[in-house]
């Protein structure tokens, strides 16, 4: 009898041992799944877009905040100015901000008045011919008096590059990796 109560008593724990590590094993691959999807770009502008009711785009880039992956997207309409931050996974706005203008942003709208000769699409693919990687942010930005692209990558051995791309001629002006 003792010796099939210890065959039992080690079947039970054997079989519970290898539940516990194959529900570990399954619990850890849906995590896995969580994490890496990510909606794109152009779905997360029409998102944010349609929460707004229009407006232009002045600014789009992927962050991790508070552990996050998110969109962040800038978008002016008329005299208001919009923060949409949208989870990256489920598309889910995370926040919402809305603000009305001032003298400063006056300045920036001026600056984003001026069209760029190439578009934001154009100056990514002109970036990544630069610095090789996955791009985390863009900028619409004014440097001595030109209309210029700063563009944000991360590489893939863990560096940060920052391009900036002419958005009249399309040319690469500077690359910049940090170490």
């Amino acid at each position: 009898m003792k010796v099939i109560t210890t065959v039992l008593a080690s079947a039970v724990l054997v079989g519970g041992l290898g539940a516990s590590a194959y529900a570990m094993t399954d619990q850890s691959k849906s995590n896995d799944k969580k994490q890496t999807t990510t909606i794109e770009e152009a779905k997360a502008k029409d998102i944010a877009l349609q929460k707004t009711d229009g407006g232009d785009i002045t600014n789009i880039q992927l962050a991790v905040d508070d552990g996050v992956k998110q969109y962040e997207v800038d978008i002016t309409k008329g005299n208001k100015e919009y923060d949409v931050d949208i989870d990256s996974s489920s598309g889910k706005i995370i926040e919402f901000d809305e603000e009305q203008k001032d003298g400063e942003d006056e300045k920036e709208e001026e600056l984003q008045n001026v069209s760029p000769a190439i578009s934001l699409d154009q100056a990514i693919k002109t970036a990544l011919k630069s610095a090789k990687g996955t791009v985390n942010e863009t900028d619409l930005d004014q440097e001595n008096n030109r209309l210029v692209y700063e563009i944000e990558i991360d590489t893939a051995d863990k560096r940060e590059a920052t391009v900036s791309v002419d958005a009249k001629n399309g040319g690469v002006i500077s690359v910049e990796i940090d170490d």
